[in-house]
């Protein structure tokens, strides 16, 4: 597929995150982690966190029957967390675009298309933000586009999944019938990263990737309110996927915050879904992993990718404005948390 022309505020790439990492003043920049190809990871931060964390894990802190000894969130003067990361499977970067367009938005008042957008600025002014644009960059590297709207279905399963040694689409699921896949593959896809580990479905009791382990320190050590993994659904319907294997009042927190980005999306006409899961039906992956390591919701934002099939087919102004919405809503999401 050649490059489109594409919306100036569309910009995905490792090099983009490079460019707008060199933008940030008024935030923090520190690498947290390296790929299994060397390459650095970094986490952006907005705000301060006040919270007081405990001597206690969350695991010894509910068995003391009391989640204060994790983590205190009880303070009226307390400032809540939210973390957003970003291609975790590396064809899937539409959230990455939207997390740049953030920063730069924190940095300078507008997105990279120069346009203002007041009311996400004041919510995450209001909150400590914690940033991971590209949690797997070594998948990154493999996709040579900024953008995969209007690809078509076979070429994107191609880059995002790879293929086996005799040439044919590893596909979906496909793709997870081995693991770690590297040394069965002709293509590594993106979902991988260089040792052919798919994140979203490490052993989480054994050894964890370095990849992996950057996002769960953020769970461990900021105690986040709210973590949101930014994905890629192909052309499904973008929406909130909540935690598996959860508690049921955990599962009912992400459903609201799935109503509620389901109805301000619906409002502007972006088709948007509110994916439900029971507590225990479905595989234990990384949303599950950083639940349970930050006693709070962590959820998937599937977001439609624009590709050249199917029903539904969004544009790259409703794949951008469907994150906006889903940042301000996440915002005020945590904004209203309160640990009693």
């Amino acid at each position: 597929m050649e490059e489109k022309v594409l919306p100036e505020y569309w910009r995905s790439t490792i090099e983009d995150l490079e460019d707008t990492l060199k933008l940030v003043k008024k935030g923090t920049v520190k690498q947290v982690g390296v790929s299994a190809g060397k390459r650095p990871i970094y986490k952006i931060e907005y705000g301060k966190s006040n919270i007081k964390l405990g001597r206690a894990n969350l695991s010894s802190a509910l068995g003391a029957r009391d989640i204060k000894c994790f983590a205190d969130k009880t303070g009226e003067d307390y400032v809540p967390t939210l973390f957003l990361c970003g291609s975790v499977h590396g064809g899937e970067f539409e959230g990455t675009m939207a997390l740049l367009n953030l920063i730069k938005l924190m940095e300078t008042g507008t997105d990279y298309a120069g346009v203002e957008h007041p009311e996400l600025l004041s919510l995450m002014e209001k909150i400590h933000l914690v940033l991971i644009p590209i949690a797997n960059p070594d998948g990154r590297s493999r996709v040579p586009y900024r953008s995969v709207v209007g690809m078509s279905f076979e070429e994107f399963r191609y880059y995002d999944q790879g293929t086996w040694k005799n040439g044919e689409l590893c596909g979906w699921t496909g793709c997870k019938t081995i693991h770690p896949i590297k040394d069965e593959c002709e293509f590594l896809g993106a979902y991988f990263n260089d040792d052919g580990v798919n994140m979203v479905h490490e052993d989480f009791f054994g050894k964890v990737s370095n990849e992996s382990t950057a996002l769960l320190d953020v769970c461990r050590y900021d105690a986040p309110d709210l973590t949101i993994q930014l994905h890629g659904g192909t052309n499904a319907l973008s929406g909130i996927v909540p935690t598996e294997y959860s508690s049921e009042q955990n599962v009912e927190k992400c459903n609201t915050l799935a109503n509620a980005v389901k109805a301000v999306c619906e409002a502007e006409g972006i088709p948007c879904a509110a994916y439900k899961v029971g507590v225990m039906n479905t595989a234990f992956g990384i949303t599950g992993a950083m639940y349970h390591v930050s006693g709070a919701p962590a959820v998937t934002f599937e977001s439609n990718q624009g590709l050249d099939y199917g029903k539904v087919i969004c544009t790259y102004d409703q794949i951008y404005r469907s994150h906006i919405l889903l940042f301000e809503e996440s915002a005020k999401f945590v904004l209203a948390t309160k640990v009693k």
